[in-house]
């Protein structure tokens, strides 16, 4: 079954607005190569033509797809969103250098700035006319447990932290001449494990705050936009908390302490990759569920 584009109605319009990239990209393009600054260009024309490939992509499904089409290419649109901004910054900080002229740097900045501004308009302007559907009970239990995982890996990197302390000490009394007395890598670990808890844990207000409004309005265009805009954020800050752990942060690799000091007691890593794998495949179940139950969303004449 297609989504007829009359059926859709002022929401599926704003789709055109995804042609913006192609503007602003060709204008970033055309202001670097008059300021000489070729190698800035070919960087900014790779990655304004994957966007625009991208975007048109999402602007065909919800403008010809089928209704499920139209959830996915919403849900889209949000999970490429901190991308897309991103890679406009990095693009700004690829610019002005000493010798360019003066009136570069701020028509580049205006440039970019536009472009970010006329993406979060497209974002808000997507979710307008949709009539919302019944959150699936299963995405809803999802969501809701997700913040438990900041309150499992703050606890397993505290009592990996204590094993740790007390592996090392042992370590240096059966070997003193072998290993420094490393002690002082521990110092900053606590700090930096607490860092991690509350990091995951604003993600998981963030997943709370979502099953929130999935209960009491149901599975909607915005909805569908903000869970793919958590998406990407969510699942770098548990791949962050994977592989910068506080032992990581020590500074102790490499250096003539025990190696306990560095990586942690040996069931240490297995357990976080097994507490943010399962928490990443939960939210890959809960993306797929509230695309499924956004397909089954009746376009309002």
């Amino acid at each position: 079954m297609r989504v007829e584009v009359n059926a859709v109605g002022r929401w599926g319009r704003p789709s055109v607005f995804l042609g913006q990239v192609a503007v602003f990209g060709s204008a970033v393009c055309l202001l670097d190569l008059a300021s000489a600054r070729s190698a800035d260009a070919r960087l900014a024309v790779i990655f304004f033509a994957v966007a625009a490939i991208l975007f048109a992509s999402m602007a065909a499904l919800m403008r010809y797809g089928s209704r499920r089409a139209v959830a996915a290419a919403l849900f889209g649109m949000g999970f490429l969103a901190p991308a897309y901004l991103g890679g406009l910054a990095a693009v700004h900080f690829t610019g002005a250098g000493p010798s360019d002229p003066g009136w570069y740097p701020v028509a580049r900045a205006v440039t970019l700035a536009a472009a970010a501004v006329a993406y979060l308009t497209s974002l808000c302007l997507l979710g307008a006319r949709r009539t919302p559907s019944p959150a699936p009970r299963t995405a809803l239990l999802l969501m809701r447990h997700l913040p438990l995982v900041a309150v499992s890996v703050t606890l397993l990197n505290f009592v990996a932290i204590g094993q740790a302390d007390l592996l090392a000490a042992e370590a240096v009394r059966a070997n003193p001449g072998e290993y420094a007395n490393g002690d002082f890598y521990l110092d900053g670990v606590p700090a930096a494990a607490w860092t991690h808890g509350a990091i995951l844990g604003v993600a998981g207000v963030v997943a709370l705050v979502l099953a929130g409004i999935a209960r009491r309005r149901g599975v909607s265009a915005p909805l569908l936009v903000g869970v793919g805009v958590a998406g990407p954020v969510y699942l770098f800050l548990l791949l962050a908390a994977a592989m910068a752990s506080p032992f990581v942060l020590s500074g102790a690799s490499g250096e003539p302490v025990p190696q306990v000091l560095a990586d942690g007691p040996g069931w240490y890593l297995p357990a976080i990759a097994t507490q943010v794998s399962l928490a990443g495949l939960a939210y890959a179940v809960i993306m797929a569920l509230m695309v499924n139950a956004g397909s089954c969303q009746p376009a309002r004449p």
